[in-house]
C-alpha cells in the first residue's frame, strides 16, 4: 500500500495507537469511502472514481483522515468487501511481531471457480425452489 498508493498503514497504526479492531474499522470506512466515490480524508462526492481519485491526489489527502469519530463506528466491523484479503494482514498484536510488519505477506484472491455451483446450491435457491410461486389465499 506505501509503494502502490502511498497509504502508510502500520505508520498510521502507531501514531493513533490503533488497536486490532480500530485497524479494521478504518480499512472498512476507507473502502467504503472509495467505493462510493467520495473522499475517506473530506467526505466530498464525486461522480466517478476516477475524479475522487484524482482529487485525493491532487489535494494531499492520501494520508488525511477524518475525525476518529467518523470511522470508529460499529458499522465498520463489517467489511465493504467480502474476503477482503487486506483485514487478513491486519496485525492484533501491539508487539513488533516480524509477522505483523512483514512486506512479504501474500493476498490471496477469493478462488471463484466453483461459484456457479455454489449459487445453485446456496439455502436461498433451495428455499425459493421449495416454496414455489407466491398465492394469494382465498378469503
Amino acid at each position: 500500500m506505501k509503494d502502490s498508493h502511498g497509504f502508510d498503514l502500520p505508520n498510521l497504526k502507531m501514531e493513533l495507537n490503533l488497536g486490532f479492531y480500530q485497524q479494521v474499522k478504518l480499512v472498512n470506512f476507507i473502502r467504503r469511502q472509495i467505493h462510493q466515490s467520495r473522499c475517506y480524508g473530506c467526505q466530498e462526492k464525486f461522480d466517478s472514481r476516477a475524479h475522487m481519485l484524482d482529487h485525493i491526489i491532487s489535494e494531499g489527502h492520501l494520508m488525511k483522515l477524518p475525525q476518529m469519530s467518523a470511522w470508529d463506528q460499529p458499522q465498520y466491523y463489517f467489511p465493504t468487501y467480502e474476503n477482503d484479503g487486506l483485514l487478513f494482514t491486519l496485525c492484533d498484536s501491539d508487539e513488533e511481531d516480524e509477522t505483523c510488519h512483514s512486506e512479504d505477506i501474500p493476498v490471496i484472491a477469493e478462488d471463484i471457480s466453483n461459484l456457479r455451483a455454489l449459487k445453485q446450491n446456496s439455502i436461498l435457491n433451495q428455499l425459493l425452489k421449495d416454496s414455489g410461486p407466491c398465492r394469494k389465499e382465498d378469503g
